[in-house]
C-alpha cells in the first residue's frame, strides 16, 4: 500500500562532489507545494589535522513542485579524513533534517 501515501510536503538531499582533497557537499530542498522558511547546513569534519566545524543558513523560498538548490559548503579534507554533514529545513514550526556521511568509499580521495 505504499504506492497510497501522498509524498511529503518537504524532501531534503545532500551530496558530495571532490575533486582531488576539496570537497563540496550540495544541497537541495523539494516542496511539492509553495513554502518559506530557513535552513541551516551543518558540516562537521575530523582528520589527521583536527576537526572542524562550518555552518551556513540563510531564508529560503520554494514554489510548488520545484526544487531549491544550495551553494553548499567546500572544505579540505585528508585522506583518513572524514565528515558528517546535516540539513536542517524549518518551515513555521515544523522541522525536516537530512544528513550524510562520508566521503563516499566508492571514490577513494
Amino acid at each position: 500500500m505504499t504506492g497510497d501515501l501522498p509524498p511529503p510536503p518537504i524532501v531534503c538531499l545532500l551530496s558530495e562532489h571532490r575533486e582531488g582533497s576539496l570537497l563540496q557537499i550540495e544541497a537541495e530542498i523539494r516542496s511539492t507545494s509553495v513554502k518559506s522558511g530557513t535552513y541551516r547546513l551543518l558540516v562537521r569534519k575530523q582528520g589527521s589535522s583536527g576537526s572542524t566545524q562550518i555552518s551556513q543558513q540563510s531564508n529560503f523560498s520554494i514554489a510548488s513542485n520545484s526544487t531549491v538548490r544550495l551553494d553548499g559548503l567546500r572544505i579540505s579534507l585528508e585522506p583518513d579524513g572524514r565528515y558528517r554533514a546535516q540539513l536542517s529545513v524549518r518551515i513555521g514550526a515544523i522541522e525536516y533534517t537530512c544528513e550524510r556521511e562520508g566521503p563516499d568509499v566508492s571514490t577513494p580521495l
